[in-house]
């Protein structure tokens, strides 16, 4: 009989820490669906003959995304949590340009190749967001086994952003072209372009609240996750909202 009391208590303790998963590494989809790109209608980037060349670029409403998360709980009441994100969003560019010769304009849509397997020839807004989390799992169900946990938390970001192709950043890129007079819509969308990659990344700190849970199935060592992310003072461009939320919802190895 206390045998069997043993091998029961040993057995029970056994799914309790398996359950109880110390170390999680997985992949997520991480939309931002609450995150703005604003417009940029018919602004005046040069001019020529007496008339103006204007750029129109379309808001971008949402970003998809995709990343990683690694995180760790082997600190009393807290866990630590690493994760990076990377989301993109298309957006439209037309340049307007009066014809060199006779009357009327030269509509030409900006589209650009960059070599990126699965990436659209055309302009797109994309950024990568990695964040350092201190979670405090405030419920746990059920109490003993804990095979969903639901927490809170805060922690620092660091942004990587494009660049927007909107018509001040045009504006500027021709100037530096000394393009502030061409009439050649084929020689403006291969300045923008240059610019648009020559100046790379905008780079900055910010912040982060987060509330999520995990669910993990004693023995099996999987767990699924789904959090919300809001994040704020992030470092973006002038015209992209910094302050949006980022859902995460994935699978991991947990052990």
């Amino acid at each position: 009989m206390k045998s069997l009391f043993m091998k029961t208590t040993a057995l029970a303790f056994s799914a309790i820490v398996y359950s109880h998963a110390i170390f999680g590494i997985g992949g997520q989809w991480a939309p931002a669906p609450s995150l703005e790109v604003k417009a940029s209608e018919g602004g005046t980037i040069a001019s020529a003959g007496g008339k103006s060349v204007t750029l129109s670029q379309s808001k971008i409403s949402g970003l998809q995304g995709l990343g990683i998360k690694l995180w760790v709980d082997a600190i009393p009441f807290i866990d630590i949590e690493a994760s990076s994100n990377i989301q993109m969003g298309y957006y439209d560019v037309n340049i307007v340009a009066p014809k060199i010769t006779g009357t009327g304009n030269d509509t030409l849509a900006l589209k650009y190749d960059l070599g990126v397997p699965g990436v659209q020839g055309k302009p797109a807004f994309a950024r990568i967001v990695s964040d350092v989390t201190v979670l405090y799992p405030f419920l746990k169900l059920p109490p003993l086994v804990s095979i969903v946990k639901v927490y809170a938390g805060a922690g620092i970001s660091h942004v990587l952003a494009t660049q927007v192709l909107d018509s001040n950043f045009a504006q500027q890129a021709l100037k530096d072209a000394k393009l502030e007079s061409s009439t050649s819509t084929t020689d403006i969308s291969s300045a923008l372009t240059k610019a648009i990659v020559d100046k790379g990344l905008k780079s900055g700190i910010g912040f982060h609240l987060e509330l999520g849970a995990k669910a993990k199935i004693p023995v099996i060592p999987i767990a699924i996750y789904a959090d919300a992310k809001y994040h704020f003072l992030s470092s973006m461009p002038k015209s992209a909202d910094a302050n949006a939320i980022t859902y995460e919802l994935g699978a991991a190895l947990a052990f």
